[in-house]
């Protein structure tokens, strides 16, 4: 049996994320503010072709606004199937969570999404932080965010990630600490460098 109420807050929550009024809603759906209002507020359902219509509006499945239950928000893959991939990594970036929740969703990304990320983190537009994207990230996007990190176009304390860089890894960046071209002193480094000299 359809719930009502969940529908209804699911059309207000889709309406909401895309900064409509009620009335812009319903102008757009060819509808009154009333018949609106009454969506959401669980009193009536939407006919089978404005439910449609806000599919396409939304871009949501039908099964997702007409679904009993409700996707758990950490669920990325159930997301994935009933909204856009585009509304779902937005409300991502957009989350406080979204530094522990980087393990459920980034093996999900395509190769674009994962890189649109790194350029977000790139220009501070992100509050995921390096060091929590470093361990997802393949070979090729550990070496362009290295190489990011090293010509100083984004402040990253090495230090934080230095248990997570290969061996090839930490010698680059030794030898760029080396030639004074990055910034940070390197405890790690100094350490090494001290242990090595005892033995």
């Amino acid at each position: 049996m359809l719930n009502l109420e969940k529908i209804g807050q699911k059309i207000t929550t889709q309406r909401k994320q895309m900064k409509l009024t009620q009335n812009e809603l319903a102008e757009t759906l060819f509808v009154t503010h009333q018949a609106v209002s009454k969506w959401e507020n669980g009193k009536s359902i939407p006919s089978i072709e404005i439910l449609y219509e806000m599919t396409k509006l939304f871009n949501i499945s039908i099964d997702y606004l007409l679904d009993n239950s409700e996707i758990d928000p950490s669920d990325y893959e159930s997301q994935f199937k009933n909204v856009s991939r585009e509304v779902v990594i937005s409300n991502f970036l957009k989350s406080d969570s979204c530094n522990e929740d980087i393990n459920n969703i980034f093996y999900l990304l395509t190769k674009k999404e994962r890189y649109l990320i790194l350029n977000l983190i790139m220009r501070s537009q992100t509050t995921v932080t390096t060091e929590a994207i470093w361990p997802y990230l393949n070979d090729s996007e550990r070496q362009f965010l290295l190489g990011v990190i090293l010509s100083n176009k984004l402040d990253v304390d090495l230090n934080r990630i230095w248990h997570h860089l290969s061996n090839q890894e930490r010698k680059i960046v030794s030898h760029n600490l080396k030639n004074g071209i990055y910034n940070y002193t390197l405890n790690n480094i100094i350490r090494s460098e001290k242990n090595e000299k005892k033995q």
